[in-house]
């Protein structure tokens, strides 16, 4: 490789003949994001580039070109737009990438504190949308959490939410049709506050329900400020999330939160995937019942278990979504904007045996319980 990224990317410099750099977006271990415009269609640009030190990992590479080729199967308004993906002369890959104006649900939530549940519930029925077209396309994102989703404005001023970084997603190759991963088994590729327990075991074994859970803790912080499963390091992080243990309510650190978003939240939370969700146009519905204020009443019990009993009453059927999938509600419509840096391709060790300390409990499986009035 010859030249450094730096000569390439540097203000007013030009890209591939039509795309001259306007400013430099962010910076991350594994690339550089900037805002170009084009020069024949005026139009504004994010171009995602590899540090030319990546360039020798050829698991890395690879991960870049799947990012482009996950999103570009996509065509959900939730899912932010890929345009192209070359290399300079220098041997540099790149993605050109639709240009997005707002910040994400990490800065929104860390500039803010917790947010109203309806909110935090209507920017994850928006990801819901997107994640279940990419669920139909057999492709599991693995890294879903608040600093990969976007919150930007729709046509109309709406609040909007894209989601970003398909680093390492798991995805079927349509040519060969075979699922295509390149993780290693007893590697955990992710971010480990959002990671399900078997993702955080082995990411080749994990499966759309890991997406579910990180909805979940996706939910969870955005209304409460805390992780489900939180600690000062790393790895007492990790050991709560394969332990037993399960997640304090939601409505502990947020007493404002009703019985059936801690229910909801707390089947995402399963760990036992089996247990969860069965897709995330499921959770979809229960959220879409919640929003809509369909009624949700504590059950007065002689025990002293944490059981949540549920009266929802669905009101209409929502569309079905394109390709005759199950249908999903998702937000308003739609808008194009600017990705950042995503920061995935992390690892964690593997962890095979410790001893659990059981202090939690969190009410049973959603779907489950019965229907009272």
């Amino acid at each position: 490789m010859t030249g450094s990224l730096e000569s390439y990317v540097r203000v007013g410099s030009v890209i591939a003949d039509k795309y001259v750099v306007e400013r430099i977006l962010g910076r991350g271990g594994m690339g550089i994001i900037i805002a170009a415009r084009h020069t024949v269609l005026h139009e504004r640009r994010a171009i995602k580039f590899m540090l030319p030190h990546v360039l020798s990992d050829g698991t890395a590479v690879e991960r870049f070109r799947r990012e482009a080729r996950a999103a570009s199967k996509l065509k959900s308004e939730h899912v932010v737009r890929v345009h192209d993906i070359d290399r300079l002369a220098n041997g540099a890959f790149y993605i050109v990438m639709e240009y997005l104006e707002g910040q994400d649900l990490k800065a929104v939530e860390k500039a803010r504190g917790p947010l109203p549940f309806r909110e935090a519930c209507s920017y994850v029925l928006q990801a819901c949308e997107a994640i279940k077209e990419a669920h139909d396309a057999g492709i599991v994102h693995r890294d879903l959490k608040t600093a990969n989703l976007f919150l930007t404005k729709g046509p109309r001023g709406e609040p909007w939410i894209k989601v970003l970084d398909f680093g390492i997603a798991k995805l079927v190759d349509e040519a060969e049709g075979k699922r295509m991963d390149i993780t290693e088994t007893k590697l955990a590729l992710g971010t480990p506050a959002f990671m399900a327990p078997e993702q955080m075991k082995s990411s080749r074994q994990s499966d759309a329900r890991a997406d579910i859970w990180s909805l979940g803790v996706i939910l969870y912080k955005l209304t409460t400020g805390v992780f489900p499963f939180d600690a000062p390091f790393l790895n007492q992080m990790a050991l709560r999330i394969l332990s037993p243990e399960r997640a304090m309510k939601p409505s502990t650190h947020n007493r404002s939160l009703p019985p059936l978003f801690d229910a909801i939240v707390g089947q995402c939370l399963q760990k036992d995937r089996e247990r969860r969700f069965r897709s995330v146009a499921e959770l979809a519905d229960f959220l879409c019942a919640l929003v809509e204020s369909a009624p949700a009443v504590r059950d007065e019990q002689d025990d002293a278990s944490d059981a949540v009993t549920l009266d929802i009453t669905t009101k209409r059927q929502p569309a079905a979504a394109a390709g005759g999938g199950a249908p999903v509600r998702g937000g308003p419509n739609r808008e194009v904007i600017s990705p950042k840096l995503g920061d995935s391709w992390k690892s964690v060790p593997f962890v095979n045996s410790v001893e659990w300390d059981v202090s939690e409990r969190s009410g049973e499986d959603v779907t489950t319980q019965r229907a009272r009035r």
